[in-house]
This record gives structure tokens, C-alpha cells and sequence, in this order.
């Protein structure tokens, strides 16, 4: 006997979706129906109802319903995705643990704001909590940056290393100092000391006054 197949509304059901969520899998090509009616209808075979849950696990666990589709097509040629998703996974791992690293931070200076028993008052402030955990974030992104100084032991050069710590004292950053003819220097593409780099990146050259050091070092 022919199987019985399920109209849309059948397999939404069954699946606890919406029916037009079943229509946008049909025009996104991740699930077409097993044949439509003479009247049009959608048709679905029984099987589905496995295939519609493996795609809605997978955007559970972050992937695209690009990505998804890109699966599907895959195992159904007969090929086995996963040299191709392990990839994939190993990207979205990565991110997700920027995501998390990122919501701990903000929990952190929330925790803190609400634990100050008496937050600093300014009435040019519209709210002092707020402001007291965005400045626990801002020392928090000072704390975590690597602050590299290149200098040649010149008055300038030690002027320089002066201000950087004055910038970053408040949030107890460790200073770098480095000569010039240091690989360092060379990895950073020195070619003027004194010079600043943080995080690798070189961000400025020459003598910065307080302020331009406060800018460049205190997010």
C-alpha cells in the first residue's frame, strides 16, 4: 500500500512548529515537501518529521539554515559532511567563546555596581550604578591589554614611559619597555622610537602628551 502522506498542518503539528515555518524551509530549500497535490498542498512523507528535527537542533546549537542545507545536500549525495562541519564547529566554538568571555566581563561589572553600598554621587551623571560599571569595565579592558614601549633610553623616551604608566596606573598594567633593535621591534615594523604598541599593534609614534597617552590607553 502507498504510505499515507501528511499534509502541512500534520507535520507542524507533530513537530510543535508553525506551519509557516514549514513554508520558509520549502523556499529556503531546506525541506521541500515529498510531493505536492493536485490542488497544490503540500505533501510530506512520515521520514520528515526526523529530518525537520535535526534542523531545528542544529540552528539550536548556532548553525545558519544555509549551513544546515549545505549538510543535508551532502549526506543526501551519498558524501559524509562531517570534514566539512568540523570546521565549522571549530569557528563557532571560538566565537562562542568570545560570546561567554564577553558576559562574564558584564556580569562582573554589574555584580559590581551593585555591590557598592554608596555609589559615588554626580549630578551631572544621569546614574551613578551604570557609570560605576562602566568604569569596572573600562579598567578591566586596560588591565587585560599588553602595553609594549620601544625606546633608546633618551629623555624623551623616558618621558614617554612616564606618561604610559601614569595613563595606566590607576588600573595596575604592567608597562613592556624594549629596545629598538629588538625582534619586537622588528616583528612591529619600528622605525621610530619612542613608539607605542598594544596588542600587537603599533599605535603611536613619538612623545604623546598625558592626554593623547590617557586616550590611547584607557578605553
Amino acid at each position: 500500500t502507498m504510505e499515507r502522506l501528511w499534509q502541512i498542518g500534520e507535520l507542524a503539528k507533530c513537530a510543535g512548529v508553525k506551519v509557516s515555518t514549514l513554508r520558509y524551509y520549502d523556499a529556503c530549500g531546506v525541506l521541500r515537501p515529498a510531493r505536492r497535490a493536485e490542488s497544490g498542498y503540500r505533501l510530506y512523507a512520515p521520514e520528515q518529521l526526523e529530518q525537520l528535527r535535526f534542523i531545528q537542533q542544529a540552528k539550536q546549537l548556532g548553525l545558519s539554515l544555509r549551513q544546515v542545507r549545505r549538510v543535508l545536500e551532502l549526506s543526501e549525495s551519498g558524501e559524509l559532511p562531517c570534514e566539512q562541519v568540523a570546521p565549522l564547529l571549530r569557528r563557532m566554538v571560538v566565537r562562542l567563546n568570545e560570546r561567554i568571555e564577553l558576559l562574564r566581563r558584564r556580569r562582573e561589572a554589574l555584580l559590581h555596581a551593585l555591590s557598592l553600598q554608596e555609589p559615588e554621587k554626580d549630578s551631572a551623571r544621569p546614574c551613578c550604578l551604570l557609570y560605576a560599571a562602566m568604569e569596572y569595565l573600562r579598567r578591566e579592558d586596560t588591565m587585560a591589554r599588553t602595553i609594549e614601549v620601544f625606546t633608546a633610553g633618551c629623555p624623551l623616551c623616558d618621558e614617554t614611559i612616564q606618561r604610559v604608566k601614569n595613563a595606566v596606573a590607576s588600573c595596575g598594567c604592567t608597562v613592556i619597555t624594549r629596545t629598538p633593535d629588538s625582534a619586537e621591534a622588528q616583528q612591529y615594523g619600528i622605525r621610530a622610537v619612542p613608539a607605542i604598541v598594544v596588542d600587537g599593534q603599533l599605535v603611536f609614534t613619538g612623545v604623546p602628551t598625558q592626554e593623547q597617552a590617557n586616550a590611547l590607553l584607557t578605553r
